[in-house]
C-alpha cells in the first residue's frame, strides 16, 4: 500500500515540486486508518497453497512476537508526539505578546485577504529562527525577535504565509501524518510521504498568498529576507515555519513561473486506485485450500473409498 502511494505521489509531482498535496494527504490518511480497516468483515478469496504451508500455518514462532514489537514501538512514537506538544506548550509559555497597535492592523488586513474571520494570537519568542504557526484549537503565530526590524511589506507577507497554513488546515494534516508515521514506524516510505507533504504545504502556501493578491516580487523578497535571517536554532515541534522544508531556490523558481502543473486526471486516477487498493488489502483475505493428501500408491482418500465400495464381481 505504501509503495503504491509513494509511487503515485512521485509520478504526479515530477513536473511540479508542489505536486498534489491533497493526494499526499489522502495517501497518509489511508495509511492512518489502514489498521482500523483491518477490523472490518473480510471477504474470503480462495487461493490454493502448497502442502508444505501446513507447517508454517501451525507454527507460532517469531510471527507471534511481531505484533507485540509493533505495538510497543508505535506506543513510543505516539508518546513522542505527545512530548512534542508539551514542548510546544512550554515554548508558548516563554513567549511574549506583541504590541497590538503595531501588529493587529496588518493581521486584520491579511486575514481579510485570505477570507479568515477568526484571528490567531500573535507572540514574540527569542531564539526563534522563523515565523511559525502552531497550536490546533487556539492557533498562534510566533514571530522571531528580528521581526521588529522587518519592513511593513515583509511583515505582511510573513503573516499571509502563516495564515495560509491555517486556512489550509495544515496543522491538522501534519498531526495526521505524524500519527501515520507512528503506526508505520518501520516503513521508510511513510516517512518519505510525510516529508513530501510538509514540503508541498510550503509550496501550496506560497501559491495561496500570491493568488490572494499579494505582489509576487514583494513576496519573494520577503521570503528571501526571512530565510536569510533564519538561524539554525531550534523551532517548536508540531509547528509550520515559513523558512522550512522546501528549498528556497525551488520556491522562488516556482513563484516566478518555473513550476508546471501536472495532470489533474492523473491525480484523480491515482486517488481512486490508491483508495481501491487500500480497501482491497483490508477487506480481502485468502482462504487457504490445502492440496489433498496423497496415500501410498498415489491414491487420494476419495479414490480409496470408491475402490472399497466397488463391486468386485460386476458380472454377477
Amino acid at each position: 500500500m505504501s509503495l503504491i502511494a509513494a509511487l503515485w505521489v512521485w509520478v504526479t509531482g515530477r513536473k511540479d515540486p508542489c505536486g498534489r498535496p491533497w493526494l499526499t494527504a489522502l495517501c497518509l490518511g489511508l495509511l492512518l486508518v489502514l489498521p482500523l480497516l483491518a477490523l472490518l468483515p473480510k471477504v474470503q478469496v480462495v487461493m490454493p497453497r502448497a502442502e508444505d504451508a501446513v507447517a508454517s500455518l501451525s507454527s507460532w514462532g517469531m510471527t507471534g512476537l511481531l505484533p507485540i514489537a509493533w505495538a510497543a514501538m508505535a506506543l513510543l512514537m505516539l508518546l513522542r508526539i505527545v512530548r512534542h506538544h508539551i514542548a510546544l506548550h512550554r515554548w508558548l509559555e516563554q513567549s511574549d505578546d506583541v504590541d497590538p497597535q503595531d501588529w493587529k492592523p496588518v493581521l486584520v488586513e491579511c486575514a481579510e485577504l485570505l477570507g479568515l474571520t477568526k484571528l490567531p494570537e500573535m507572540k514574540i519568542k527569542s531564539g526563534l529562527s522563523s515565523p511559525v504557526v502552531a497550536r490546533l484549537f487556539r492557533p498562534v503565530i510566533l514571530l522571531p525577535i528580528c521581526a521588529h526590524d522587518w519592513s511593513d511589506e515583509t511583515r505582511k507577507m510573513a503573516i499571509l504565509h502563516e495564515l495560509g497554513h491555517l486556512r489550509r488546515r495544515d496543522l491538522w494534516f501534519r498531526l495526521a501524518a505524524e500519527i501515520a508515521c507512528a503506526l508505520h514506524w518501520y516503513n521508510p516510505l511513510v516517512w518519505w510521504l510525510r516529508g513530501k507533504f510538509l514540503t508541498q504545504c510550503e509550496y501550496a502556501c506560497d501559491a495561496l498568498v500570491v493568488s490572494a493578491g499579494a505582489d509576487r516580487k514583494s513576496y519573494i523578497s520577503a521570503l528571501c529576507d526571512v530565510v536569510e535571517t533564519a538561524m539554525a536554532e531550534a523551532r517548536p515541534p508540531g509547528a509550520m515555519a515559513m523558512a522550512d522544508h522546501a528549498p528556497l531556490k525551488l520556491r522562488v523558481n516556482r513563484l516566478l513561473g518555473g513550476g508546471r502543473s501536472g495532470s489533474s486526471l492523473l491525480a484523480i486516477t491515482a486517488a481512486i486506485l490508491t483508495t481501491s487498493t487500500a480497501l482491497g488489502l483490508s477487506l480481502l483475505r485468502p482462504a487457504d485450500v490445502l492440496e489433498p493428501l496423497q496415500e501410498i500408491g498415489g491414491y487420494t482418500p476419495e479414490e480409496i473409498d470408491l475402490r472399497h465400495s466397488a463391486n468386485p464381481f460386476p458380472g454377477e
